[in-house]
């Protein structure tokens, strides 16, 4: 029998031989793919994830490079490589649950059952070893529930910058044609071939590096090879149950330019309004991305949202969102609050006005933006705990050493001065100190805790940059 092997066509001609022994068949006739890198299936299933030290360009290449080469050589162009199928995860589905269960013996990222729908596979790389790299896209986002089986996510999303080096080649096949009986010779081509020659490693951040396309990354686009040729089966029949087989073949690869493009060529209208929910083109991403979202009923706020300048406010420390490195665990608390308010001087000495910015975007609109203008010289004790987390008078009396204001401009004009201010040493700034009257729960305290809502969970300290 000719071209592509499969259950159906070998009942085709020998009717009698069950669908188990007809895919067995299938199989042993062709080269394995578990065979190539020569390991175990979840070896290849990590590799196409993106893992194993095959993708660790800082390491040399392990002794299943030397495997890969030997089947580019001496098998590639003159069998037929199987699709990935491992008997050794046939035999689980059978030992556990009395047969092959949906997800079959094929690893997940190249299930037919379950996904593959657009006959479509591709990888998209994000490194290189060999220093060469074709950044021929940008990657929109990624539908973490696609992917779990590779991502261990079970629901989610990713959204992409662009910008970030990626490298994004696949092939499609027809059903029953040359290209579906050579689609095993294809993945090889694109996978570990492209990593012995081409040096291309890891995958996208929550991605599969190589799957049907269902389970992909959206991009923007993706270079094409194509697999031609001719292959040849011939069985023996021992019986029902059992046939053995060979296989001989003409395998040719070549580039096909765009996926989308190629893809187009070989499907319905209906599969290219598919495909393009993954291949938006160049320049697609933001309008695919908004789609994506507001499918989710994410829909692009009317609310301007106010971040701090850090070209001309340097943080000295912060919480919650606005986290920035500190230590007040018990055993270095003492230490950490000098290399703090040691940063926090050393600011303060380059900085024009001294003055000391919080922004605390979960606090009440009053106490969002609270700026301290020093009147009096900075004590000699710790200013950096004096904030964080002990609000006292001591050379710190609002009218006499400092006043708080709402904005930096009226900081700079001394105008609309708060006007009451309590203190605490076991609370932090401001304590209840507010514009017009005291204003509970709106102190940060590192040590023990912020208040509860309405609170400065997240919030940073800053000075004004000369």
């Amino acid at each position: 029998m000719t071209g592509h092997c499969d259950v159906q066509s070998v009942q085709a001609v020998c009717p009698d031989v069950t669908d188990d022994a007809a895919r067995r068949g299938c199989q042993d006739a062709s080269v394995k793919f578990e065979d190539i890198a020569g390991n175990h299936y979840q070896y290849d299933k990590e590799y196409m994830d993106g893992g194993t030290l095959l993708n660790d360009i800082q390491q040399s290449l392990p002794a299943d490079a030397g495997r890969i080469t030997a089947t580019d050589e001496n098998v590639a162009d003159d069998n037929v490589i199987a699709w990935p199928e491992y008997e050794a995860r046939e035999y689980y589905e059978e030992e556990n649950y009395g047969e092959v269960q949906g997800y079959g013996a094929h690893m997940t990222n190249f299930d037919l059952d379950e996904s593959c729908d657009l006959r479509t596979v591709m990888c998209c790389f994000v490194e290189n070893a060999n220093g060469v790299f074709d950044d021929n896209t940008d990657v929109c986002y990624q539908d973490l529930e696609m992917a779990k089986r590779s991502n261990h996510v079970s629901h989610g999303y990713s959204n992409m910058g662009d910008g970030d080096p990626t490298h994004c080649v696949g092939f499609s096949w027809e059903d029953g044609g040359e290209s579906d009986a050579l689609k095993g010779n294809a993945l090889f081509q694109i996978s570990y071939k492209n990593r012995i020659d081409n040096g291309y490693a890891k995958n996208v951040p929550g991605a599969p590096m190589c799957a049907c396309i269902e389970k992909m990354p959206t991009v923007e686009k993706a270079a094409c090879v194509e697999v031609s040729g001719s292959s040849t089966f011939t069985f023996t029949y021992e019986s029902a149950d059992k046939i053995t087989g060979t296989n001989t073949a003409e395998v040719a690869y070549s580039d096909c330019g765009d996926l989308q493009t190629h893809f187009a060529s070989k499907a319905s209208t209906e599969e290219i309004d598919e495909m393009n929910k993954y291949l938006v083109g160049d320049g697609g991403c933001a309008e695919a991305t908004e789609s994506f979202l507001n499918d989710k009923n994410f829909i692009p706020s009317t609310r301007s949202y106010y971040s701090v300048d850090t070209n001309e406010w340097a943080q000295w420390v912060g919480h919650g969102m606005l986290w920035y490195p500190y230590d007040v665990t018990d055993a270095n608390y003492a230490a950490s609050l000098a290399k703090i308010d040691a940063l926090l001087r050393s600011l303060l000495a380059d900085s024009p006005e001294q003055i000391v910015y919080r922004y605390c975007p979960s606090c009440l609109d009053t106490h969002k933006h609270i700026y301290y203008k020093r009147l009096t010289d900075w004590p000699t004790y710790n200013i950096a705990k004096m904030f964080m987390d002990s609000w006292t008078n001591v050379e710190n009396m609002m009218g006499e050493d400092f006043y708080l204001y709402s904005s930096y401009e009226d900081a700079l004009n001394g105008t609309n001065e708060w006007q009451t201010c309590t203190y605490h040493a076991s609370y932090g700034f401001p304590h209840d100190c507010g514009p017009e009257r005291w204003t509970g729960c709106q102190w940060n305290r590192y040590r023990h805790g912020n208040c509860h809502e309405p609170s400065p969970n997240t919030h940073g300290y800053y000075v004004k940059k000369p």
